[in-house]
């Protein structure tokens, strides 16, 4: 069963300005991660209230659940109990074999929908998805929601099949959207991404640090955790239909060596940079070869009314400071 303090969800005495016919409750998924824990923060800012969900127990949060290896009545039972007007899904599997990433991210999420359908069909369902989806662009131009997608990572093929079975509910009559994020920055990185791995390496380096990358040529578009977190909000808790697919980037693509350079600058540790010689293809990328990559972001724009607000050089600098002990949250 859930490991829950609090086994029903309370009433809400307030409702959300975006959904004024409806007492919001907001189930998070994933929340002690990256994503989750920036959207419970821009979740009760708003006075919305929240059901924090992890994949294994922690303290001061309300249930623990893993989706892919819970029964099924398990999990419809975790639904039923905290009856949820939205779900935001901030969980899966960025890394493993591809046997781990096949159950965190597909069979999750086919035993979420299970749940949805069978024992809160009104509910709404922001998936958060990924641009590996789109994989290599065909040419050197924003991608929209219509772009080919055509993954070429186990991740982003099965970040592909978690939002093909979100569409595939939503076109059952489930309310229901994905928003596929481009590249994530921002504070509390993970290690895992290039930008939070790159300031570990700075954080912890003795001596000359030195920072060697395949490649410094590659483009990508970086959107910050905080204008990803407003996005999920936001279509949480729009009064109206969300779109099928919304992309959630900055709109631009940023050379990779020119926003290393910055990190550098920032940390003041006077850091060498330099490509690794012999070296092929891009940096860090979820998809390949995949040398390009920016977002049309305009669909978010217009249906959702959410545009990103945090400048790269923000998010980079915020990141550090996080890092190091010196940020504070605005």
């Amino acid at each position: 069963m859930p490991n829950s303090s609090r086994p029903y969800a309370a009433e809400s005495a307030s409702a959300s300005s975006a959904r004024p016919h409806l007492t919001q409750r907001v189930l998070v998924l994933g929340a002690s991660g990256f994503l989750g824990q920036h959207v419970l923060t821009r979740l009760r800012e708003r006075s919305i209230e929240c059901v924090a969900i992890t994949r294994t127990p922690k303290q001061g949060f309300d249930a623990a659940i893993d989706l892919a290896r819970a029964p099924q009545d398990v999990v419809n039972d975790l639904i039923s109990s905290f009856a949820p007007t939205t779900v935001i899904n901030c969980s899966g599997a960025v890394r493993g074999s591809t046997t781990d990433l096949m159950l965190g991210n597909v069979v999750a999420m086919q035993t979420l929908l299970l749940a949805l359908l069978g024992r809160a069909p009104s509910a709404r369902l922001v998936q958060l998805g990924s641009s590996a989806e789109y994989g290599a662009p065909t040419a050197e131009a924003p991608m929209d929601e219509q772009s080919p997608t055509q993954p070429g990572s186990p991740y982003g093929y099965t970040k592909l099949a978690a939002s093909e079975l979100v569409l595939r509910a939503r076109s059952q009559g489930l309310d229901a959207t994905v928003l596929r994020i481009f590249n994530i920055s921002g504070p509390q990185s993970p290690t895992s991404t290039m930008l939070g791995g790159l300031i570990e390496q700075l954080r912890t380096a003795t001596g000359q640090p030195k920072i060697t990358l395949d490649s410094l040529a590659g483009w990508r578009d970086y959107v910050d955790v905080r204008d990803v977190a407003a996005a999920a909000c936001s279509a949480a808790l729009l009064d109206g239909e969300v779109p099928p697919v919304a992309n959630i980037g900055r709109g631009e693509a940023v050379q990779t060596g020119d926003w290393v350079k910055h990190l550098i600058e920032v940390s003041r540790t006077g850091a060498l940079l330099e490509e690794r010689s012999g070296s092929a293809g891009t940096h860090k990328a979820s998809a390949g070869a995949v040398a390009w990559q920016c977002a049309d972001i305009t669909i978010a724009r217009k249906r959702l009314g959410w545009m990103p607000t945090v400048p790269l050089t923000d998010s980079i600098r915020d990141t550090w400071l996080a890092a190091t002990a010196g940020y504070t949250s605005t």
